[in-house]
């Protein structure tokens, strides 16, 4: 029996898994475009009737009006740990079953993260662009060593606890807040565990590793960015939502932080993605239009990166999501639970 599957957000870097690997039993339909309310009612009739497995990335919006169109969908499979894309729920009513994939991009990001907060710390972004112009301000240049620095890790979950690892290494006094202690890190890498205000308050360098969800959402705001050092910089390869952007913007250009590495923004559904822009921009709210806005603003700041979620983004890594849903698809139509989060 061929199984019918489409693949939305599919990327080029994916065709290496596919050219590499015989799946014979699945009858593949790829995508660039997200799955949303308006691509869902571009597909045609047979294949609404005949997929029984779907795939797609954060930058889809899976809610019960897409999920309604599909006659026959057994599995929703997103290509990332997060989930906040799709109703859970609705897929908990119609017994579609929702995968995803755990922990497939812990050293992509850890690596990420690193680049990015040296990149800032040593200020490369702006040498680099003075090169180019041929106009040089030695001045400007002036960075600080890892090892005089402290950092703050929020969540040391896999992710958090490897940035540990590493820091450590760098030879950094490591600060971390999370609602469970890691005895391991404390023991092996000197990590003390503190409330997140003491984080704020002692931290050159504040990362961010927690999921998304009603505790974490904007736990960086106007609050928070009152009792950081103005000296220090955040980092956030997690979600963009644990940062409040117009309160990062303006702790920006009032110099009360000295910058930021992001690779997750608010509303990146929009911010990220071009395919369907104009049908985006108006699902969106006046809020989100903004919040996209200002991470352009914020983009063209000599002392902010930002960039479009690819943390995770090695080939490596991307052949490892992909391995790891098939698995996880051959397993949950057998009738195993692997990866399965409803």
């Amino acid at each position: 029996m061929t199984i019918t599957i489409l693949i939305f957000d599919y990327k080029k870097a994916e065709q290496n898994f596919f050219k590499k690997n015989r799946l014979d039993d699945y009858d593949i339909h790829f995508f660039e475009e997200s799955l949303n309310e308006t691509t869902v009612n571009n597909l045609p009739d047979d294949l609404l009737e005949e997929t029984t497995v779907v795939s797609v990335y954060v930058t889809s919006n899976v809610n019960n009006e897409v999920l309604s169109k599909f006659h026959n969908l057994m599995i929703l499979s997103t290509r990332s740990s997060g989930y906040e894309h799709i109703d859970i729920q609705e897929c908990c009513n119609k017994k579609i079953k929702v995968l995803n994939v755990e922990n497939y991009d812990s050293k992509a990001i850890v690596q990420y993260t690193f680049g990015l907060m040296i990149t800032l710390i040593r200020k490369i972004l702006i040498a680099e662009r003075d090169v180019r112009e041929f106009n040089f301000e030695y001045n400007s240049y002036i960075g600080r060593e890892l090892d005089k620095l402290t950092l703050g890790v929020i969540g040391t979950g896999n992710v958090g606890s490897e940035i540990c690892r590493i820091a450590h290494a760098f030879g950094m006094k490591i600060l971390a807040v999370d609602i469970r202690k890691n005895q391991e890190i404390i023991d092996k890498y000197e990590v003390e565990y503190t409330d997140k205000t003491a984080l704020l308050q002692n931290s050159d360098v504040i990362t961010l590793h927690v999921p998304l969800n009603e505790q974490t959402r904007n736990i960086i705001s106007k609050r928070e960015f009152a009792i950081i050092k103005p000296s220090a910089i955040i980092l956030n390869t997690s979600r963009g939502e644990l940062i409040n952007t117009a309160d990062l913007y303006d702790a920006i250009v009032t110099e009360n932080l000295a910058g930021a590495g992001l690779d997750a923004m608010e509303c990146e559904e929009i911010a990220f993605n071009t395919h369907n822009m104009t049908s985006k921009v108006k699902e969106s709210n006046l809020e989100c239009i903004s919040k996209v806005f200002l991470t352009r603003r914020l983009a063209q700041l000599d002392n902010v990166i930002v960039t479009p979620r690819v943390a995770y983004s090695t080939q490596d890594s991307i052949d490892r999501i992909l391995e790891t849903m098939f698995n996880s698809i051959e397993d949950c139509i057998q009738g195993g639970h692997t990866n399965q989060v409803n």
